[in-house]
């Protein structure tokens, strides 16, 4: 049996090498198809991320672009009625603190931005940022 395949073998060994050949080239070609493809939805993927961004900036934009036009269209409809009370100044870190304390009491999130005049998509980047600063410290107090 084996003598009998080895004299076929040696009879159609340029058949055998020209098929191993093919079959090489064929696996080789799909080898490249597959990495072109995983390299081509990798790009992709950094694509969406970068249009994810991109519409996260264009609502902020677009929710403080409306809170000032409304806050304008107040002072000129009525400019009597202005607040003699100055606004209160304050830093990042002490608005940032009354945001995170009013949003666990339950505050909703368009009352927490007419307090502080903001816009809500301001107090949602205000708790976000609080989330973040909490993950981060569970991290190191766990290392």
């Amino acid at each position: 049996m084996i003598m009998e395949f080895k004299d076929f073998y040696w009879i159609h060994r340029t058949a055998f090498l020209a098929g191993g050949g093919a079959v090489a080239a064929l696996l080789l070609i799909q080898t490249g198809l597959v990495l072109w493809t995983t390299w081509r939805l990798r790009e992709l993927s950094h694509m969406r991320e970068r249009l994810s961004r991109l519409a996260d900036g264009l609502a902020l934009l677009t929710d403080t672009t409306e809170a000032g036009l409304a806050a304008m269209a107040r002072e000129l409809q009525d400019p009597s009625a202005r607040r003699t009370a100055a606004p209160r100044t304050a830093s990042r870190a002490s608005v940032s603190k009354r945001v995170v304390t009013a949003a666990r009491k339950g505050a909703e999130l368009a009352h927490i931005a007419q307090n502080e005049a903001l816009s809500e998509s301001e107090v949602r980047l205000h708790l976000k940022l609080a989330e973040a600063r909490l993950r981060e410290s569970q991290l190191a107090a766990a290392r």
